[in-house]
């Protein structure tokens, strides 16, 4: 169910034409369990792709209008993570943003960073 906004009505030879500017979604009641699927959502996802998956675990961050998930796995599975040029983090990313959209919610999913030494 989606609440929408009118911003006009024009009435041609008794049909009424109606723009739409955008639908937004409702606001779930129960956000807090919207994002806990979301987290074990996208433990499960990551957990398939990589190849030490005891290695991952998945903790998310409530901010004003948007909730952050980081992802914490070993350094031998970033690159599994990541996928080439970013494709499969990419993926990931939209998946788990289009799932909570659908409930109000909006998503970042960060990946860790680590620092090379040479």
């Amino acid at each position: 169910m989606f609440l929408v906004d009118i911003i006009g009505v024009k009435q041609m030879s008794g049909l009424k034409e109606i723009k739409v500017i955008r639908k937004r979604p409702e606001i779930s009641p129960n956000q807090d369990q919207d994002r806990e699927s979301g987290r074990s959502l996208l433990e499960t996802l990551i957990r398939g792709l990589v190849d030490y998956p005891e290695t991952v675990s998945v903790s998310y961050m409530v901010g004003d209008k948007t909730t952050v998930y980081k992802v914490e796995c070993d350094q031998k599975c970033l690159g599994q993570v990541i996928g080439c040029k970013g494709k499969n983090i990419s993926g990931i990313r939209a998946v788990i943003s289009a799932t909570l959209a659908r409930k109000g919610i909006r998503a970042i999913v960060e990946i860790p960073y680590f620092v090379v030494e040479a």
